[in-house]
């Protein structure tokens, strides 16, 4: 191997360039390649084409070409012209002439790179801060918080009425009451609370949910809480419906909300129709608890 051909050698493997890469680089083919690495300038198509080809792959490795045929002007065939007068001052070793440059130029490139990847990022985030995040809120928040039903007088009410034109409530005059016979209390559910991604409503009386199903979901049900009785715990298909008595603390979790009715007593329960799980708990209020102790208080007494 010539001086020549372990500079040139040296010089691309320093850029990190395989003989298939300069070849693309240069349009050189590569045994000619190996034929200037390795001193063999008779392989190569003429004169003047060993000191062409020479010229390009000192340029493509980021040397001085001119340097370099100018240091290794008597290892290079002769010039088919008479060549010009030499300098009298002898030649300088070749020497990278940009270096700098193809080091800039690849920094360059790469924080173009992280800077475009940086603004995709920051896109991506506020379209989840201000649209995505933002219309889950609202949905939430849209939620309706007023009684679904309305408690009404049952057919044994004996609470006192005015008479027209009178200032005075009328006392009922007494009577034995009779043993009323047993009627579905009427109820109402109110939306309470959003915890944990849970719908948290209470519920006054003892009304009755109905579940509707527009589409195949996947239904649980229990009794007593998210950790309570269970109650279902199923597949639906469209058609399908069912019915829960809500008369103690009632969890129900759909895999489809948006294939879920939700009814209280035949009135429809806005859940936002969403695409996705969602989950509900019915809650009995204050009242109804304490008037259900009561009751059951006291039916201990008649017994004993």
């Amino acid at each position: 191997m010539s001086e020549l051909g372990q500079t040139l050698r040296t010089a691309r493997e320093e850029s990190g360039l395989s003989l298939d890469e300069l070849q693309e680089m240069t349009k050189i083919r590569k045994h000619y390649l190996i034929a200037i690495e390795e001193g063999n300038y008779s392989a190569l198509p003429g004169s003047f084409y060993a000191r062409a080809f020479v010229k390009n792959y000192a340029e493509a490795v980021g040397l001085n070409a001119e340097e370099v045929l100018s240091y290794y002007k008597n290892e290079l065939p002769s010039a088919p012209q008479t060549a010009a007068a030499e300098p009298a001052t002898a030649p300088q070793p070749p020497r990278k002439a940009s270096t700098s440059r193809t080091m800039s130029e690849r920094f360059g490139k790469l924080g173009f790179s992280v800077l475009m990847w940086a603004f995709l990022g920051l896109i991506v985030f506020l379209l989840w801060m201000f649209v995505i995040r933002d219309d889950g809120t609202k949905s939430a928040d849209s939620t309706d918080q007023t009684p679904l039903t309305t408690s009404t007088p049952g057919p044994n009410d004996s609470r006192p009425t005015a008479s027209p034109g009178s200032g005075a409530i009328a006392s009922p005059s007494p009577s034995p009451t009779p043993t009323p016979t047993p009627t579905p209390p009427a109820g109402a559910v109110t939306f309470d609370r959003k915890s944990g991604g849970v719908d948290y409503y209470f519920v006054t009386g003892q009304p009755t949910l109905q579940l509707k199903f527009s589409g195949g979901a996947w239904l649980e049900a229990r009794k007593g809480g998210k950790s309570g009785d269970l109650l279902y715990n199923k597949n639906v298909t469209a058609e399908d419906t069912i019915e829960i008595p809500l008369d103690s603390i009632i969890y129900v979790n759909t895999g489809r909300a948006d294939n879920t009715e939700f009814y209280i007593d035949g009135t429809l329960l806005e859940d936002g129709d969403r695409s996705g799980p969602k989950r509900f708990q019915f809650e009995p209020a204050a009242d109804d608890a304490a008037s259900s102790s009561d009751e059951a208080d006291a039916a201990n007494d008649s017994n004993e």
